[in-house]
């Protein structure tokens, strides 16, 4: 019996033992199942967070990262609903362009958006605290007030701001989970966030960039002047606007062109005139202004003023170039200084010819008196001579009163054309004379303020030039006819042309080519056109020279 007893006693134990140990290993296996459920759970995070970042260091659009932290946010969380929005940085609104689609159909809100522009419940709690808000009640939490009727029905919630450096970029929300949302669950979306942050603040930034290069190119492109950028590290040419398309007559892709291949085929924009010298002063950050000739894409040559600055671009050194061309104003000042020679000598000969042809006058009439006498009969031909040298003398003088730009007009409403048909016969008949030819075409043209005998005196300089320069049966046009808002006239010869290299001097005054000529024909024409307010054009070559008289039409009221 008492072996039977401690038989019983020792099976009881063992039992006991047996249970202990079960429930000892079961606890063991449970607890080793939440290990593994939760080094499970961390690597799937991890895997989350890893491909979340590999997002990040690519070129995904911010929405591709939106959509991607909802579906990770919703899955980990066991969410039904969900939305990843950013504030736009212009409005202050909240874009939610990732709104789970079974959200959008079960929200009956009316006039319902994906732009939030007023936060009055659980987001805008988010929004203006920039703290994260967790309740597995909402119904009955005071900070869901403000959610406007037709909403989804919330059981659960979870929303966290995405932050970086303190700035609100963005919001993740959560809804409706199986199960209450934890302290972990917490975490895990604050940490979604912080990247949803970064890919939201790269999207901002790229968007400023973009608009900081936009107004960079806007304003790069509306200066009138060409602006050339020059790496200084390899001297190429690295960027140009769009006013330097029109003035060296290359296209965006030629200008790209212009790299080493274009170095080594010596193609410049400039010609080579002590340029290195001014880009060396430029790398030394002084700010040279000089002028220059400039050569475009079909090897014309044309002046331009150049202004060299030393500027950092895209981190790297450069030397921006301002060029303007400035052929046309080298061409008025020229103009200036020949009409300022033209009225100083108009001038001069105003204050001396009075004193110069009175005594002329006097020698003039006694040289006729002596040549009336019979003793100076046999010296006539003298007489003469000296005569005509007086009358020549007289007319050089006039001519040089001509000059003077102050000299008085009367100007009336009259047609040009109407002043060359009665100037008609006597250029005809000098054209005869001359066995030349003449030919007139006279356009319908309006009638212009002119000073008839100023006109008469330019036409006749004009023709007279045009006569003399052309050989035997050449043939002189004359015309006249309307161009846009001015009225031409202009005389066209058939003689040699004017070499290129006394085509600067046309009109200066005493300049001549012609043996016996005082260089004052063309200088008193372009007085005349001056106080018409009109202007001297010079087209010539090989087939001949053609003036044109531009003057400006007569406003009327």
């Amino acid at each position: 019996m008492e072996q039977s007893g401690h038989l019983k006693k020792m099976s009881k134990k063992l039992a006991d033992e047996l249970v202990r140990l079960s429930r000892q290993l079961q606890q063991e296996i449970s607890n080793r199942s939440r290990v593994e459920d939760a080094l499970s759970r961390e690597l799937e995070i991890n895997q989350v967070f890893a491909e979340l970042s590999s997002k990040l260091l690519s070129p995904a659009p911010v929405d591709d990262i939106s959509l991607l932290v909802l579906k990770h946010a919703k899955r980990l969380t066991g969410s039904k609903h969900g939305y990843a929005g950013y504030i736009e940085q212009q409005t202050g609104n909240l874009i939610c362009c990732t709104l789970s689609s079974d959200g959008w159909e079960d929200c009956l809100v009316q006039n319902k958006n994906i732009v939030f522009k007023r936060f009055g419940d659980l987001g805008g709690w988010v929004v203006k605290n920039r703290k994260t808000l967790l309740s597995n009640s909402p119904a009955e939490d005071p900070r869901a007030a403000g959610t406007p009727p037709g909403h989804i029905p919330l059981e659960r919630v979870l929303l966290a701001p995405a932050l970086f450096d303190g700035a609100l970029l963005g919001v993740v929300a959560l809804a409706n989970s199986s199960r209450d949302y934890t302290g972990k669950d917490q975490a895990l979306v604050e940490r979604l966030c912080q990247l949803f942050a970064i890919a939201v603040k790269r999207m901002q930034d790229e968007e400023a960039l973009r608009i900081s290069e936009a107004n960079y190119r806007a304003i790069f492109d509306a200066v009138n002047d060409a602006i050339l950028v020059y790496d200084m590290e390899t001297w190429l040419l690295t960027d140009v606007n769009r006013k330097a398309y029109g003035m060296y007559g290359y296209t965006p892709e030629q200008f790209q062109a212009l790299g080493e291949a274009a170095r080594n085929r010596n193609i410049s924009l400039y010609t080579p005139e002590d340029i290195q010298y001014w880009l060396k002063k430029a790398a030394k950050g002084e700010s040279p202004l000089f002028e220059c000739r400039a050569k475009n894409k079909d090897g014309r040559f044309f002046w331009v003023e150049v202004n060299m600055n030393r500027a950092t671009i895209r981190g790297r050194d450069c030397i921006v170039a301002t060029v303007r061309d400035i052929t046309n104003r080298r061409k008025i000042e020229k103009e200036m200084a020949r009409l300022d020679r033209m009225n100083l000598v108009g001038e001069m000969a105003a204050g001396i010819g009075h004193e110069i042809r009175n005594p002329m006058t006097t020698v003039r009439g006694f040289l006729q008196l002596m040549l009336a006498k019979e003793g100076c009969k046999p010296y006539e031909e003298f007489f003469n001579l000296m005569i005509e040298e007086l009358d020549r003398a007289n007319e050089i003088i006039t001519e040089y009163l001509s000059l003077a730009k102050d000299r008085p007009v009367d100007l009336h409403l009259q047609n040009l054309n109407c002043i060359l048909k009665a100037l008609t016969p006597l250029i005809e008949a000098d054209a005869t004379v001359k066995n030349k030819y003449v030919k007139f075409q006279m356009g319908d043209i309006p009638d212009l303020l002119l000073d008839d005998k100023e006109i008469r005196q330019l036409i006749l300089n004009l023709v007279c030039n045009g006569l003399e320069s052309m050989p035997y049966g050449g043939e002189l046009l004359i015309s006249t006819y309307k161009n846009g808002d001015g009225v031409i006239l202009s005389v066209k010869d058939q003689g040699k042309g004017i070499d290129s290299s006394i085509l600067d001097k046309i009109g200066t005054p005493f300049f001549t080519t012609k043996e016996h000529g005082t260089g004052l024909g063309l200088a008193v024409c372009y007085s005349i056109a001056a106080r018409h307010d009109a202007v001297v054009q010079v087209d010539t070559g090989p087939g001949g020279t053609t003036f044109n008289v531009v003057f400006k039409q007569v406003e009327r009221n």
